[in-house]
């Protein structure tokens, strides 16, 4: 798409901030005003908007992207998406176990084991683990309190943990990083603990490194739109 517009900028209205593209407010896909939380967050995406060429490339305005995710698809559809992440906890990845070699099993252990005695302190859920691929059904009650904790986010927040559990593939690892226990770095080893020790056991192709570039980017993505989701 052709850029349109000289300067984005930023309004304050009321209680949330919005966007304005040569003094009109931005909307988003489906059509909704784009309302923020943070005036932080109207600065970043008015940025990306002044940032842009010739021509608008969405693909360079992640935040953008997430806000109009966290407008149009999450604030609709809270519940289903929490379900969604509920469902994630009920097979989360660090409850199923290798059962060789044993240098795969010692590093699940190492990494893993205290990620589920930090979500037992912080949340006083207790995630049962199984070996292979065997399924075992955790406790409704800790699905209850996972419930809880992410209903009690706006839904820009929970835009930002979603993103965080589905690429980690680990609501524990998730809201580990979500909370601050964990770095980037940190929750990309440990959420791709079994991807990294195949690809350092027989290598990596170029389409598949690519891939693995792309998704730890959004990963970082969601956790700079969380950041921004905060109000100072």
């Amino acid at each position: 798409m052709k850029r349109f517009y000289k300067k984005a900028s930023v309004e304050q209205r009321e209680q949330h901030f919005t966007v304005l593209l040569d003094g009109k407010a931005i909307k988003t896909p489906a059509k909704s005003l784009c309302l923020m939380p943070t005036k932080k967050m109207a600065m970043a995406v008015a940025n990306e908007w002044n940032d842009q060429g010739d021509k608008i490339i969405p693909q360079s305005m992640p935040i953008t992207k997430l806000m109009n995710t966290a407008i149009d698809r999450v604030e609709s559809r809270r519940e289903e998406l929490i379900d969604e992440l509920v469902r994630y906890a009920g097979s989360d990845q660090i409850c199923y176990r290798a059962e060789h070699p044993a240098e795969l099993v010692a590093l699940q252990n190492k990494v893993w084991e205290p990620l589920l005695k930090w979500i037992n302190e912080i949340l006083a859920i207790n995630l049962k683990i199984s070996n292979g691929i065997i399924f075992v059904e955790q406790e409704q009650k800790s699905l209850e309190k996972i419930r809880g904790m992410m209903e009690e986010l706006d839904s820009f927040m929970l835009t930002a943990l979603h993103g965080m559990i589905t690429i980690t593939g680990s609501v524990t690892i998730g809201y580990a990083l979500y909370s601050d226990h964990l770095s980037i770095d940190e929750a990309w080893n440990a959420g791709h603990l079994d991807e990294n020790f195949q690809v350092l056991q027989w290598g990596s192709d170029e389409e598949a490194e690519e891939r693995r570039i792309n998704l730890k980017m959004e990963l970082q993505n969601s956790y700079n739109f969380l950041q921004l989701s905060i109000p100072d």
